[in-house]
């Protein structure tokens, strides 16, 4: 802020110049703290506006229910000590594949009857339906007829029932859980628990085509051994030779000791026999806990939805406030200011409580109550920017009169015009505290309120002359020195602006030649073109921003229509008192 006694003056050059982007583009820590402070309500309304979308969305999309179906499959064939943990992984995930496999949703669509169930294989999603309206216009466009496929009703079936489930391992144990997802939770329950039913069914009549086939091997065997084992004795008496007979002997004790081997092979493969037929009982795999109707929807997620909703609406309100930051930055700071325009001519005014605001003493009625206020920390402030006016004459204080630009002898009255880009920036304030400091010098000074569309006075009131557009109403006000004279404009009928601005500026000359010195308080230039208008008049221009109000744009356009010569001072009121620094200063 410009609250110092140096009052800097622009460098030669352009004079609305902004400084380089080299400068600009520097971001400090302060930087930061100010774009937050500056953007979190913008955040805050999007997070509201994200929220409400996102509970719209969560009300009225269609829920969908998954239900959990657990199975404990059968433990994986004996391996080599020290596999037994990979091979046991391995198998587990071979099975999930098996039960996502088609062998397995086959079975399940065909049990369940899927494939003749017209509205579970219908595909009506968004996506089916922009395609087909897509190729059928590209058909139409080029005179071919669309090609229609004779559908697989049991391949859709299970692709859309692969689709509606997944398969996932339950920590490092041999237990798998099947999630079916579905709109209906009824259908989603039965659906989990067909799949781990068609998956045991499948395994169980593998096992049973396995058992089938080694049984039939078993059965051969022992069939062999049977005929080995009891095989008739082909020697029933003894030769009458000794030797006959001995060899005869041996021969009957092979056979005798051959045949018990068999038997023993017999007993032992019939035994086995039996025990794989009692242990081909036990299903390899069992489902532990069945699938049930869910109660709660599982998507869309209440909880998941908020989150997601704030998150998104946190980050569309940084990017809102980037993009205005980027395209058209609010002025907040004497340094936002100096950034946007490079000039240096700046006064910083903090926001002043109104407790600290003084009523000056009773003031006509038409007068605006602002003219009535009077403010000390004000008045410090405009006196340092009325002591570089070139047209303030000071006969109290000589300092005064030494910084004045060269013009001090002139007899013609000096016009100085307050105005702001946007209504209710405190010009109006700024005028009437400006044309007491100037008043109190001892010149000749007239407050000028231009603000004439503003409710129009009493008639009686009103000094309405025959070729006047506005008519004049005189008033003064209380000060500590000497009053100070106010002239009202105020239209007695309907007008255009363009004989308001050719009436404010005719005026003006008028009154050159009775005062010295001229405060005129303009209405904003966002509501008519009074200012550009008298711009011959007048002399010197101040221009009154207010701080987190006024944009950068809304200053560009202000500064297109002021000449580099007339422009005085800037003054942004209402500044943060947290962000107020009376040190701070730019210098060329």
């Amino acid at each position: 802020m410009f609250a110092t006694d140096h009052f800097l003056v622009q460098p030669s050059g352009s004079p609305h110049q902004p400084i380089p982007p080299k400068d600009r583009d520097e971001v400090t820590v302060k930087d930061a703290l100010r774009f937050i402070r500056s953007c979190w309500r913008l955040c805050l309304l999007w997070m509201v506006v994200s929220l409400g979308v996102g509970g719209a969305y969560v009300v009225l999309s269609p829920g969908y229910y998954t239900a959990y179906a657990t199975m404990l499959l059968s433990s994986p064939p004996a391996s080599q000590p020290g596999e037994a943990e990979a091979d046991e992984r391995v198998y587990v995930e071979s099975q999930i594949q098996v039960i996502q496999s088609d062998e397995v949703v086959g079975r399940v669509v065909d049990h369940t009857g899927l494939a003749e169930d017209e509205e579970f294989v219908m595909d009506d999603s968004l996506r089916s339906r922009i395609s087909s309206y897509v190729r059928g216009q590209l058909a139409s466009l080029f005179g071919t007829e669309l090609m229609r496929a004779e559908p697989n009703i049991r391949h859709e079936a299970m692709v859309r029932v692969r689709r509606a489930f997944s398969v996932r391992q339950m920590g490092s144990s041999s237990a798998v859980e099947i999630e079916v997802t579905s709109s209906d939770p009824q259908f989603s329950a039965m659906l989990a628990n067909a799949i781990a039913d068609g998956y045991i069914g499948n395994q169980r009549e593998r096992r049973q085509a396995a058992r089938t086939e080694e049984t039939s091997d078993l059965h051969k065997r022992l069939a062999e051994l049977r005929e080995k084992a009891f095989v008739t004795e082909s020697l029933t008496e003894l030769p009458s030779a000794p030797e006959s007979a001995e060899r005869a002997r041996v021969l009957i004790r092979e056979q005798q000791s051959a045949a018990e081997v068999y038997r023993s092979l017999y007993n032992a493969l019939l035994q086995r026999t039996h025990s794989d037929f009692s242990a081909s009982l036990i299903p390899g795999a069992r489902v532990i806990t069945a699938a049930e109707p869910p109660r709660q929807r599982s998507w869309p997620p209440t909880v998941l939805m908020a989150a997601l909703s704030v998150m998104a609406g946190g980050i569309a309100g940084v990017g809102h406030a980037l993009i205005k930051q980027a395209m058209n930055y609010r002025l907040i700071t004497v340094e936002d200011v100096h950034r946007s325009t490079g000039l240096d001519r700046i006064v910083g005014i903090p926001r002043i409580p109104r407790r600290r605001w003084n009523v000056v003493g009773p003031c006509e009625q038409f007068l605006q109550p602002v003219y009535s206020k009077d403010a000390p920390e004000l008045d410090s402030s405009l006196s340092k920017i009325a002591t570089r006016m070139r047209g303030v004459q000071g006969r109290q204080v000589s300092k005064i009169a030494t910084r004045m630009r060269g013009v001090q002898g002139r007899q013609s009255g000096f016009v100085v015009g307050v105005a702001s880009p946007l209504g209710k920036s405190g010009s109006s304030t700024v005028a009437v505290h400006l044309a007491r400091v100037i008043a109190a010098t001892g010149q000749k000074t007239l407050l000028v309120d231009a603000n004439w569309q503003k409710p129009s006075m009493d008639q009686p009131m009103l000094n309405a002359e025959p070729g006047r557009k506005l008519a004049r109403a005189f008033a003064t006000i209380p000060a500590d020195q000497e009053e100070l004279e106010v002239l009202v404009l105020r239209p007695t009928g309907s007008i255009s602006e363009l004989n308001a601005s050719l009436s404010i500026s005719a005026a003006l000359q008028h009154l050159q030649q009775e005062y010295s010195c001229i405060v005129v308080d303009f209405h904003s230039t966002d509501r008519t073109a009074d200012l550009e208008a008298a711009m011959g008049v007048i002399n010197e221009v101040l221009l009154v921003l207010q701080a987190r109000r006024t944009f950068a744009d809304h200053l560009e356009r202000i500064l297109r229509i002021i000449p580099a010569e007339k422009l005085s001072a800037l003054i942004l009121t209402r500044i943060n008192r947290a962000a107020f620094s009376p040190d701070r200063e730019y210098r060329p």
